[in-house]
């Protein structure tokens, strides 16, 4: 049985060429935090070759430098590492099955199949015991009144928040007495995910609000445009996921491909024009 003062815990989190591993999409950056309970004895943040272009959406979002990611190791090159820091902890992610099928996708690639036996993700904890308007990190983060450290990359941040997060639902629930193994899940290798794609949180949410949306959107050519849209469904197409909406804007349905979205904003009203 794990003891929460003295399990060894990895914080994982990690920034991606795209949205989705089973259309190509690589991992480009990961961070990782471990502590015995609280205590943060050692952290990785390492820059990867995905060997593929960066989407528009993820250049937008994380900002990373093609060329400095040209420079950086390939996955192959820090598979060992990140197992011997992964091995024997329990691994925490926000929205972990993001981030965990990244993780098999691309041992997949070397050939190897990857189990995460002590699993937890904070993303499933919040939206069990809390109800609040949105589970995106940032948002817990403000919930629990947790200050997010500026001066770190976006993983490496996003780690530390992650654990910080954790930590403070961990303290929620000390009353209710379960030991920590109840909170724990085992991730185990699919051949594809059987709840479909699964989205970062802020956009997911944002999709399936139930609400119109105003889109920033770049097409194939690098064009950008605004517009309003009520979405219908996310699918996958033979080339990448796309989002299938009515678009306000052109009148009729539309289909955008979920890594060209630059940023995506909810109506706040029902008249919004």
């Amino acid at each position: 049985m794990f003891d929460l003062s003295s399990a060894h815990f990895a914080f994982l989190d990690i920034e991606t060429t795209g949205l989705s591993p089973w259309f190509g999409d690589r991992i480009c950056q990961i961070a990782i935090l471990l502590t015995e309970g609280r205590r943060i004895k050692s952290s990785l943040d390492v820059l990867i070759n995905p060997e593929r272009p960066l989407s528009p959406a993820a250049v937008h979002v994380n900002g990373l430098d093609e060329s400095e990611l040209a420079n950086a190791p390939r996955f192959e090159e820090i598979a060992v590492q990140l197992e011997s820091l992964l091995s024997d902890k329990v691994i925490v992610c926000h929205n972990a099955k993001f981030d965990i099928e990244f993780f098999d996708s691309e041992f997949r690639k070397l050939g190897r199949a990857v189990e995460f036996p002590n699993l937890i993700d904070t993303l499933l904890l919040a939206r069990q015991y809390f109800d609040l308007p949105s589970y995106s990190l940032h948002h817990l983060a403000d919930a629990f009144q947790i200050p997010v450290d500026l001066g770190l990359s976006r993983p490496q941040a996003d780690a530390l928040t992650a654990k910080n997060v954790f930590f403070a639902i961990m303290d929620v629930l000390k009353s209710s007495g379960k030991p920590l193994d109840e909170y724990i899940g085992i991730y185990n290798s699919p051949a594809w995910p059987d709840e479909g794609v699964q989205l970062p949180i802020e956009l997911g949410e944002a999709i399936y609000s139930g609400k119109r949306l105003f889109l920033r959107y770049m097409n194939k050519d690098g064009e950008i445009s605004e517009r309003w849209v009520s979405p219908q469904k996310v699918i996958g197409l033979t080339d990448y996921v796309y989002l299938q909406a009515y678009c306000h804007t052109r009148q009729a349905e539309r289909t955008f491909r979920l890594d060209r979205i630059l940023d995506v904003m909810v109506e706040v009203e029902s008249n919004t024009p």
